[in-house]
């Protein structure tokens, strides 16, 4: 599966089971989210992204491409 962040204009690939791994954790981020009432706890959700794991092989995204594909940022 192929991830962009679109806010850095790269993209890298992930196996499937890394990718419902991420969506897991970004469903716990959510429910915690929702369940503390305390500020603090929000803006660290809002802070952790899930999808931008720096062990990963990241590359520009070019301008250009024209392929079809699933485009998933946090940030939208």
């Amino acid at each position: 599966m192929r991830v962009r962040k679109t806010d850095l204009s790269v993209s890298t690939v992930w196996a499937v089971e890394k990718f419902r791994q991420k969506l897991v954790l970004m469903r716990q981020m959510y429910e915690k989210a929702e369940t503390s009432a305390a500020e603090a706890a929000v803006s660290d959700v809002k802070d952790e992204d899930v999808f931008l794991d720096l062990d990963d092989a990241w590359m520009a995204d070019s301008p250009s491409s024209s392929e079809s594909s699933l485009i998933f940022s946090p940030h939208v």
